[in-house]
């Protein structure tokens, strides 16, 4: 039976009694952890300076706080609320103008610009580059909310959302889908994009297995990243600590987050199965039939066509956390403490206090990607907007 996230979400509906806790203004407060002293930009104000001055929704005592709707009260229903606006409300609140882009090895990328180029024609504007979570794509509630503020007044900035192989309707041309540590294309379509673009400057930002994967990316930069910041939103940080997580035998995992996640990968593989058969390994569609939980998946399938020895090497190779320390420009994370994805225990927290150029934006709610302040506000296209907008100030092409 295919997942139904309105039958999922009513499920644990009968637990919410016991897991609602009452949210009061006084813990929905953000902190920011950084080092003592954060980074110069460019020489000139620090970085929480600058974040203090010019971004309110992370660092003014009155209006840095999350305060969930008290229709969504529960990190599961802050959580599952996405997935019930994108099966059942279609939410389209932008338009994109698609363009596909080859990578050397015949693989497909689909950037989708917003506003598209009939409405906002090419010039020197900033632009923020976006990437969506596991089996997503511009589509996304959460991309859309943010790139609904970011091109909006008194912004206005140019947005790209990079739909990685095989997702968001891009066509599978190689038998090489995507995994979360795939730096290599990433960078292919920042090059394309700061190519077309020389006089713009670039910020990313990056959801879930996305922030995972730009994470790595400007870790794997450093000094030489052509971006001007990024900005990583309920990043996993630990691949292996995250899939355990889902994996452990609670109700809510059993029946909501682990049958979602696998079900959105299982529909990438059964649509893309024909040509990803086509490459030298051979999969074993038998057992690729019976997985039940993702880790199988990075097991049987990523593992596999990517080249790791297993999952555990994959998850080693590609977790984030390790290449932080080597991130050489602002660097924001947006994490929820009662994120049920992505275990806070396995927050760097060690590494934002010694990296000059991080800073952790952390909030007792939110669940994984949800910050709903109502049925039809986002709390996080507001700090998002507003420290892409102070990198802007600050920072010459």
């Amino acid at each position: 039976m295919p997942y139904n996230p309105l039958l999922a979400t009513s499920a644990i509906a009968v637990g919410a009694a016991v897991m609602y806790r009452k949210n009061t203004i006084d813990s929905s407060g953000v902190s920011l952890l950084h080092a003592p002293q954060t980074a110069r930009i460019e020489g000139k104000k620090t970085l929480l300076d600058i974040i203090t001055a010019e971004c309110p929704s992370l660092a003014d005592p009155e209006k840095a706080r999350f305060v969930p709707t008290p229709m969504l009260p529960t990190a599961d229903f802050q959580t599952c609320y996405n997935a019930i606006r994108e099966r059942f409300g279609k939410l389209k609140i932008v338009k994109y103008e698609r363009e596909l882009i080859t990578t050397e090895d015949g693989g497909t990328i689909g950037l989708d610009w917003s506003p598209p180029f009939t409405q906002m024609p090419e010039d020197d504007r900033p632009i923020v580059v976006l990437s969506h979570g596991l089996s997503g794509g511009s589509q996304e509630t959460y991309v859309q909310t943010a790139i609904k503020a970011l091109t909006s007044a008194p912004y206005n900035f140019r947005t790209v959302v990079v739909n990685f192989r095989g997702c968001a309707g891009v066509k599978l041309t190689t038998h090489v889908l995507y995994n979360g540590g795939f730096t290599s294309d990433y960078g292919i379509a920042v090059e394309y994009i700061k190519g077309r673009f020389p006089q713009s400057k670039l910020v990313a930002i990056g959801y879930s297995l996305g922030a995972n994967l730009i994470t790595k990316y400007v870790g794997e930069q450093g000094e030489v990243c052509p971006l001007k910041a990024a900005i990583s939103v309920g990043n996993p940080y630990d691949l292996a600590a995250s899939s355990d997580a889902i994996e452990e035998p609670t109700f809510r995992n059993k029946y909501v987050y682990s049958p979602a996640m696998l079900e959105g990968l299982m529909r990438l593989y059964r649509r893309h199965s024909k040509m990803m058969a086509t490459g030298p390994v051979k999969l074993d569609a038998k057992a690729i039939a019976k997985i039940k939980s993702i880790r199988e998946f990075d097991e049987l399938i990523t593992s596999r066509v990517f080249g790791y020895k297993n999952s555990t090497d994959y998850y080693q190779q590609n977790s984030s956390a390790q290449f932080m320390p080597n991130i050489s420009i602002p660097f924001l994370a947006i994490t929820a403490l009662d994120d049920p994805v992505c275990p806070d225990s396995y927050i760097p927290r060690e590494t934002f206090r010694s990296n000059p150029h991080l800073v952790l934006a952390l909030t007792q709610y939110g669940g994984h990607l949800g910050y709903h302040e109502s049925l039809s506000q986002s709390w996080l296209p507001r700090p998002i907007a507003e420290f892409c907008s102070a990198i802007f100030n600050h920072t010459t092409v």
